[in-house]
């Protein structure tokens, strides 16, 4: 353990550092943490400590004030790095938070490493406060309710941090986000939050809980948010606006996140968060936050984290490669309108004019396997032009096998693995004329929705369920906004169908396809 205090006379600034302590908190309720004395002004450094705590409410680090105080900003510039923060409480409803810094500007805040604590990082201001510098950064916040907050703190920097979030909706407190930007309205006046900026982050969420949650207008004053990677296992990722969710593409429309993707990091596991390949999607955001977390970072107390210095492109998330990329990362894929017989694939570097044998593709169209007839490479796309077109509603996947010769390739050899059943983004646009009304009706009950949804299937005498044309039937599950929730493929002539759900309360419409056409619909109400 470290302590270091030093002082010239009783009052003047001091210097405090505290590094390789360890603090264990075993008792629940409510616990004031590590209170990091601030009366005089103080150069402040916390660093490669360790918090272990189940409090149910408090602080495991509190190195500011909640409100205005007559200490306010005696710490400013503070120094919180290397730390590692655990919370093993059950407490689903706690409010604990981790590292708070209420009331000082300026504050670097970086490689830390926050293991389901319920509030991570907390940036607030009770007196309109702005930062002129500082910055949370390369920080791995993993589980728990909301990775950052802003309230009421003016010019908070949120880069390159991985977010991992394996929450649902009603366990972060019904829609917090995994940033929450907020004016504070508990001071009169009101101390806001303008000037915020979210750039180069990871946002993985399991659920579809709100990435990023704007409380009012005026913390959308001056705000910045781009070059991050988005990816939810459960569909789009959701956002928050003025108590509005709206989806990836809506947010976009406002302005946000224009040079963002949805790409799956594909982490090595969800304790490390290593890439599988370097993610080639952020900006330049200075000097001074150039050096990232090495892949092979870890927290042992008293040693600071190692770290890489940005390469090449800017890299997105807390961890950095340390040499350019030369390997393929498969991206995502598509069939236009425009051309429903071709399957497109992104990867996120060009592409070598070596074209691997059509039996490394296999594409599957509602789980039947359809023939790939051409292979064509341009640019960072990989066109495959299919034996027959796409329709309206066709569930399609893609595999690549790395072959033995000619595999895809950059123009330095960097090699793409092998992807295994890759879903498909379908943009073909529904066709004009639908199946003649009432040729399938479709009963849902109860319609009040809980956990579980039972269709019933009734055929008319003028529809076959063996006309091949009539095939596939695929179940559509709408919100009011026409946000896809759930797609589940029929099996054909089955009357009574079972879909689980774990949907958001609220009225959803329920589609039925076959063969590309809706033939039926209804809506529900989920509660």
């Amino acid at each position: 353990m470290y302590l270091s205090i030093s002082s010239s006379f009783l009052f003047a600034q001091i210097t405090l550092t505290q590094e390789g302590t360890v603090v264990n908190n075993s008792v629940a309720g409510i616990w004031e943490g590590v209170n990091i004395q601030r009366i005089v002004p103080t150069s402040f450094t916390y660093r490669n400590n360790s918090i272990t705590s189940v409090n149910t409410s408090g602080y495991m680090l509190q190195a500011g004030d909640e409100g205005v105080a007559a200490y306010n900003n005696n710490l400013n510039g503070e120094i919180i790095t290397g730390n590692k923060f655990i919370w093993n409480g059950t407490d689903m409803t706690s409010i604990t938070h981790g590292v708070f810094t209420g009331n000082n500007i300026n504050a670097v805040i970086k490689y830390n490493y926050l293991y389901q604590v319920p509030m991570g990082i907390i940036r607030k201001s009770a007196s309109n406060m702005t930062n002129t510098s500082g910055s949370v950064a390369y920080n791995i916040i993993n589980k728990g309710m909301v990775g950052v907050v802003v309230k009421g703190m003016s010019g908070v920097n949120i880069y390159n941090n991985t977010f991992y979030s394996d929450r649902n909706f009603a366990n972060t407190a019904s829609g917090r986000g995994i940033i929450d930007v907020y004016t504070n309205e508990d001071v009169s006046p009101n101390s806001v939050s303008h000037g915020t900026k979210i750039k180069n982050n990871i946002f993985y969420s399991k659920y579809q809980v709100n990435n990023i949650r704007i409380l009012d207008n005026e913390s959308l004053t001056d705000l910045e948010c781009d070059y991050n990677v988005y990816w939810c296992e459960a569909g789009t990722p959701m956002f928050d606006v003025n108590g509005s969710e709206i989806t990836f593409a809506q947010w976009q429309a406002l302005g946000y996140d224009t040079h963002s993707v949805i790409v799956n990091p594909n982490f090595n596991n969800f304790i490390d968060f290593v890439p599988l390949a370097r993610l080639d999607y952020g900006t330049n955001v200075g000097t001074a936050w150039q050096t990232g977390l090495s892949t092979t970072a870890s927290w042992t107390l008293g040693v600071s984290p190692a770290t890489t210095n940005q390469n090449g492109t800017w890299q997105v998330g807390a961890r950095i490669y340390d040499a350019i990329a030369t390997d393929l990362v498969y991206v995502n894929s598509v069939v236009e309108n425009a051309s429903p017989s071709m399957l497109e694939m992104t990867y996120n570097l060009s592409l070598a004019k070596v074209v691997p044998a059509t039996s490394a593709f296999n594409v599957l169209v509602n789980s039947v396997a359809r023939t790939v007839n051409t292979v064509a490479i341009s640019g960072n796309k990989v066109q495959l032009t299919l034996a027959s077109a796409i329709k309206f509603g066709d569930i399609i996947t893609v595999s690549y096998t790395k072959p033995a010769s000619n595999p895809l390739q950059t123009a330095t050899g960097g090699q793409a693995i092998s992807i295994s059943a890759q879903p498909i983004i379908n943009n073909i646009i529904n066709p004009v004329e639908d199946a003649a009304p009432g040729a399938i009706k479709m009963t849902i009950s109860p319609n009040h929705i809980h956990q579980i949804i039972n269709v019933i299937l009734q055929y008319s005498s003028s529809f076959s369920v063996l006309d091949p044309a009539r095939s596939p039937q695929i179940i559509r599950i709408f919100d009011i906004s026409g946000n896809l929730f759930i797609e589940k493929l029929v099996v054909t002539g089955v009357p009574n169908i079972t879909i689980p759900i774990n949907l958001r309360s609220g009225i959803y419409s329920v589609l039925m396809f076959s063969g590309g056409l809706q033939m039926a619909s209804q809506k529900i109400v989920v509660f």
